[in-house]
């Protein structure tokens, strides 16, 4: 297996390092919130029985492994062709791609579109506006775009120096 010299990939991998950063904080802040939320969520009171207090929801030297899990889950998310469909669609809206318009135009039911939006929030990908019923792009979903895009745009020109030779 042959590796790509590094003089022919330092402009392209220099955008590449600025897309990723831009994916990276967005991630992180998603994570961070989510976090949070966990955190007073487990501390909220449901009754007055006395109890000890609960594990914070990310300790300490937890945040590689959690960091990985998360970045891999939402590779997987992207990698449907579906999914990247509607963060691009999403993403090409700036004020919210319309429910109904976007499930009919990926030939789902509104309630199949939902459960997929609804993932891709989980994720931080996509953000929905339920009063305009409507999905927008987060700022780590314009940033998985602009990488897969960036990625893309990278092999294609390997490729075609590699096949002119």
């Amino acid at each position: 297996m042959s590796s790509v010299p590094r003089s022919e990939l330092d402009g392209p991998a220099a955008e590449q390092d600025d897309r990723a950063g831009g994916l990276a904080r967005g991630l992180a802040a998603r994570l961070r919130d989510a976090s949070e939320a966990a955190d007073r969520l487990a501390s909220f009171a449901y009754d007055t029985r006395p109890a000890e207090s609960p594990s914070p929801a990310l300790a300490d030297g937890q945040e590689l492994a959690t960091a990985h899990d998360f970045v891999l889950r939402t590779f997987v998310a992207v990698g449907d062709p579906l999914n990247y469909t509607l963060i691009a669609a999403a993403s090409a809206h700036p004020t919210g791609a319309l429910l109904d318009q976007l499930a009919h135009d990926v030939g789902l039911s509104r309630l199949a579109l939902i459960e997929r939006i609804h993932s891709l929030i989980q994720l931080g990908l996509v953000a929905r506006d339920l009063q305009a019923d409507t999905v927008m792009s987060t700022p780590a979903g314009t940033g998985i775009l602009e990488l897969v895009s960036g990625l893309e745009a990278d092999v294609a020109r390997w490729l075609s120096k590699r096949r002119h030779r």
